[in-house]
Protein backbone atom coordinates (compact mmCIF):
# COMPACT_ATOMS: atom_id res chain seq x y z
CA UNK A 1 0.00 0.00 0.00
CA UNK A 2 1.54 3.37 -0.73
CA UNK A 3 -1.14 6.33 0.10
CA UNK A 4 -4.48 5.83 2.53
CA UNK A 5 -7.06 8.94 1.95
CA UNK A 6 -11.15 8.69 2.97
CA UNK A 7 -11.56 5.19 3.31
CA UNK A 8 -9.72 4.69 -0.11
CA UNK A 9 -6.03 3.07 -0.15
CA UNK A 10 -3.71 3.77 -3.19
CA UNK A 11 -1.93 0.13 -3.67
CA UNK A 12 0.15 -0.82 -6.20
CA UNK A 13 -0.04 -4.22 -7.50
CA UNK A 14 1.90 -6.78 -10.37
CA UNK A 15 -0.31 -7.35 -12.95
CA UNK A 16 -1.43 -11.11 -13.36
CA UNK A 17 -1.70 -13.22 -16.75
CA UNK A 18 -5.02 -13.85 -15.86
CA UNK A 19 -5.64 -9.41 -16.55
CA UNK A 20 -4.73 -9.57 -20.11
CA UNK A 21 -7.66 -12.15 -21.12
CA UNK A 22 -10.59 -10.27 -18.50
CA UNK A 23 -13.67 -8.96 -20.05
CA UNK A 24 -13.21 -6.50 -17.62
CA UNK A 25 -11.62 -4.00 -19.59
CA UNK A 26 -9.88 -2.18 -16.55
CA UNK A 27 -13.02 -2.19 -14.56
CA UNK A 28 -11.18 -2.55 -11.57
CA UNK A 29 -8.84 0.36 -12.32
CA UNK A 30 -5.72 -1.82 -13.56
CA UNK A 31 -5.65 -0.40 -17.19
CA UNK A 32 -2.73 0.50 -19.18
CA UNK A 33 0.37 -1.48 -20.14
CA UNK A 34 3.46 -2.21 -17.96
CA UNK A 35 3.88 -5.23 -15.17
CA UNK A 36 3.24 -2.71 -11.69
CA UNK A 37 -0.49 -0.90 -11.96
CA UNK A 38 -1.88 1.42 -9.00
CA UNK A 39 -5.17 1.18 -8.24
CA UNK A 40 -7.16 2.99 -5.87
CA UNK A 41 -9.31 0.31 -3.56
CA UNK A 42 -12.11 1.39 -1.22
CA UNK A 43 -9.74 0.36 2.81
CA UNK A 44 -12.58 -0.80 5.47
CA UNK A 45 -9.33 -2.10 7.33
CA UNK A 46 -7.73 1.44 7.66
CA UNK A 47 -4.24 -0.07 6.42
CA UNK A 48 -1.03 2.20 6.66
CA UNK A 49 1.86 2.62 3.62
CA UNK A 50 4.05 -0.02 3.34
CA UNK A 51 1.15 -2.52 4.19
CA UNK A 52 1.48 -5.62 2.37
CA UNK A 53 -2.86 -6.13 1.75
CA UNK A 54 -4.95 -8.52 -0.24
CA UNK A 55 -7.52 -6.57 -2.75
CA UNK A 56 -10.35 -8.34 -4.30
CA UNK A 57 -12.78 -7.42 -7.24
CA UNK A 58 -16.29 -8.51 -7.05
CA UNK A 59 -17.58 -10.49 -9.56
CA UNK A 60 -20.55 -8.38 -10.91
CA UNK A 61 -17.80 -5.71 -11.68
CA UNK A 62 -16.80 -8.13 -14.48
CA UNK A 63 -19.88 -8.72 -15.56
CA UNK A 64 -21.19 -4.85 -15.23
CA UNK A 65 -17.69 -3.73 -17.03
CA UNK A 66 -18.78 -6.06 -20.30
CA UNK A 67 -22.06 -5.11 -20.55
CA UNK A 68 -20.96 -1.11 -20.58
CA UNK A 69 -18.08 -1.64 -22.73
CA UNK A 70 -20.14 -4.72 -25.61
CA UNK A 71 -23.76 -4.54 -24.96
CA UNK A 72 -24.37 -0.72 -24.92
CA UNK A 73 -22.36 0.27 -28.13
CA UNK A 74 -23.03 -2.27 -30.11
CA UNK A 75 -26.78 -1.83 -29.35
CA UNK A 76 -26.46 2.11 -29.82
CA UNK A 77 -24.82 0.89 -33.38
CA UNK A 78 -27.84 -0.99 -34.31
CA UNK A 79 -30.00 1.71 -33.30
CA UNK A 80 -28.34 4.29 -35.45
CA UNK A 81 -28.16 2.50 -38.04
CA UNK A 82 -31.75 1.58 -38.27
CA UNK A 83 -32.86 5.39 -37.48
CA UNK A 84 -30.26 6.47 -40.05
CA UNK A 85 -31.55 4.54 -43.02
CA UNK A 86 -34.79 5.82 -41.92
CA UNK A 87 -34.15 9.41 -41.57
CA UNK A 88 -31.29 9.45 -44.39
CA UNK A 89 -33.91 10.39 -47.47
CA UNK A 90 -35.23 13.41 -45.44
CA UNK A 91 -31.81 14.39 -45.10
CA UNK A 92 -30.79 14.09 -48.50
CA UNK A 93 -28.31 11.45 -47.86
CA UNK A 94 -28.58 7.53 -49.21
CA UNK A 95 -30.30 5.14 -46.82
CA UNK A 96 -26.50 3.35 -46.59
CA UNK A 97 -24.76 6.68 -45.75
CA UNK A 98 -27.18 7.76 -43.55
CA UNK A 99 -27.12 4.38 -41.34
CA UNK A 100 -23.07 4.26 -41.72
CA UNK A 101 -23.07 7.96 -40.21
CA UNK A 102 -25.86 7.78 -37.74
CA UNK A 103 -24.90 4.20 -36.42
CA UNK A 104 -20.92 5.40 -36.13
CA UNK A 105 -22.18 8.95 -34.17
CA UNK A 106 -24.59 6.82 -31.70
CA UNK A 107 -21.98 4.49 -31.36
CA UNK A 108 -19.39 6.76 -30.18
CA UNK A 109 -21.80 8.56 -27.85
CA UNK A 110 -22.59 5.01 -26.45
CA UNK A 111 -18.61 4.27 -25.96
CA UNK A 112 -17.94 7.85 -24.23
CA UNK A 113 -21.40 7.47 -22.16
CA UNK A 114 -20.15 4.03 -21.31
CA UNK A 115 -16.67 5.27 -20.11
CA UNK A 116 -17.95 8.44 -17.94
CA UNK A 117 -21.42 6.24 -16.47
CA UNK A 118 -20.52 3.02 -16.10
CA UNK A 119 -17.61 1.90 -17.30
CA UNK A 120 -15.40 2.51 -13.84
CA UNK A 121 -14.93 1.31 -10.75
CA UNK A 122 -17.01 3.01 -7.81
CA UNK A 123 -16.54 2.88 -4.05
CA UNK A 124 -19.39 0.05 -4.11
CA UNK A 125 -17.99 -1.85 -7.21
CA UNK A 126 -14.25 -1.43 -6.94
CA UNK A 127 -11.34 -2.72 -5.76
CA UNK A 128 -11.36 -3.46 -2.13
CA UNK A 129 -9.00 -4.06 0.24
CA UNK A 130 -9.97 -7.19 2.22
CA UNK A 131 -7.24 -8.17 4.07
CA UNK A 132 -3.59 -7.48 5.27
CA UNK A 133 -0.56 -10.38 4.28
CA UNK A 134 0.26 -12.25 7.33
CA UNK A 135 -2.58 -11.56 9.84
Amino acid sequence: MIESRLGRALVQMTRSGACESCGGAGACGCSGGGREVRVWAEDPLGVAPGDRVMVAVPEGTVLKAGLFVYLVPAAALLAGAVAGNALAPSLGLSRDMGAAALGLMAMGAALVASRFLGGGPSASTGPRITGREGS
